[in-house]
């Protein structure tokens, strides 16, 4: 799961934990992050993983993408990790972001 310290992203974790899924958490944020993963820990007794990763650079996207790799059991993947920006849709190049 990644973006999984806040928002939609920490939603869909605690609705996986509550099913009883296990999950991996990935964001930046790590206080915000360590105390979700506690919290689904004691409340739904699943395993929650954390991974502190910065995805608008290389070596977040390159520990993404070990840590993707090495789960064997690996059954769904939330990519809620995203920014934003304010732009006409009309005015806006389709390539260009800044992280």
């Amino acid at each position: 799961m990644t973006g999984a310290s806040s928002g939609i992203g920490a939603t869909y974790a605690e609705r996986l934990a509550s099913s009883g899924r296990d999950v991996v958490l990935m964001a930046r944020c790590a206080d915000r992050l360590e105390a979700l993963a506690q919290r689904l820990r004691e409340q739904h007794g699943v395993s929650a993983r954390v991974l502190i990763a910065d995805l608008s650079e290389d070596g977040g996207i390159d520990a993404a993408t070990s840590s993707i790799q090495s789960e064997s059991e690996l059954a769904v993947l939330v990519n809620d990790a995203g920014f934003s920006g304010i732009a006409r849709s009309s005015k806006s190049r389709p390539n260009a972001s800044t992280a």
